[in-house]
């Protein structure tokens, strides 16, 4: 039996790995006023960075892949391969997973060759989901196995992140301007992840150190050994802590687990700004 894996572009798995892995990842989009691009095909991470930071009165905005885009995708692949295991970004937060569903449903109106998993998270914590997917599917394992194992991953994986500005957040609705304003003024950096598939703040540091303290105790502290690490940033202006937090924490993670850094793509980029790190695990 020959199974896919399909996950979308907010899961932030590094191009390179995509590739190696096999895992298709269909693009969600973000716009820049009247333009319209597929989130790493019309633009790459660094054009969307350096479009973001060089463009300061056009404020990007996101969208989901369509049912329709989903359809094409899956149809293609079932052209191909005899099921599908799909894997997306949290349903509480966006409306991705709602657009495979109802895509799978045009696709294989059966329901039994394509089946789906909410990862309840983002980035590359849904992306480590979606490679233990595709690991059991090299060594030979059935579809029942691949999905038995992302859904079983799902508790198993956390993201979190601060970004270095809450203007995007502002401006996006997610948070009102006299909380950003406040923020702002006494140096809050917060912490933000998603919890139970929302997004929580879990707190409100006044400094980058202490926020950076506070994800390293929810996401590292909390549950070596971790099986999977990757540190997240926005922007080249974050590269260099990344691969300092990375050599820093890489310790903490099992013989033979993956440990990289990563940029977060424009499709959460757009909500949180250049200057953000986070980290995604699974343990």
């Amino acid at each position: 039996m020959s199974i896919a894996v399909v996950s979308d572009s907010t899961a932030d798995i590094p191009s390179q790995i995509v590739e190696q892995s096999g895992i298709t990842t269909v693009p969600a989009f973000v716009r820049f006023g009247e333009e319209e691009f597929r989130d790493g095909v019309d633009i790459t991470t660094e054009d969307f960075y350096a479009r973001l930071a060089r463009d300061k009165n056009v404020f990007p905005t996101t969208s989901q892949p369509s049912p329709g885009d989903f359809k094409t995708v899956y149809d293609k692949l079932l052209g191909e391969h005899d099921e599908i295991v799909s894997i997306h970004i949290s349903s509480a937060v966006s409306g991705t997973y709602a657009s495979a569903v109802a895509g799978a449903e045009q696709s294989d109106p059966s329901g039994e060759r394509i089946k789906h998993v909410d990862s309840r998270t983002a980035s590359m914590a849904t992306g480590f989901i979606a490679l233990a997917a595709q690991k059991v599917i090299d060594d030979g394992g059935s579809f029942t196995d691949a999905l038995s194992t992302a859904r079983n991953m799902v508790p198993r994986v956390q993201f979190a992140g601060t970004p270095d500005t809450l203007e995007y957040l502002k401006r996006g609705g997610r948070l009102k301007g006299a909380q950003a304003l406040m923020a702002n003024i006494l140096n809050i950096r917060p912490v933000l992840s998603i919890v139970d598939g929302e997004v929580e703040v879990l707190s409100k540091p006044r400094s980058h150190r202490r926020a950076m303290t506070k994800i390293v105790s929810v996401i590292v502290e909390e549950h070596v050994p971790l099986t999977n690490l990757a540190v997240l940033q926005t922007g080249s202006t974050s590269q260099a802590e990344a691969d300092e937090v990375l050599e820093d924490l890489k310790g903490h993670v099992a013989p033979g687990g993956m440990t990289i850094t990563a940029s977060i793509g424009p499709a959460i980029g757009a909500h949180l700004g250049t200057g953000t790190i986070g980290l995604a695990a699974s343990w």
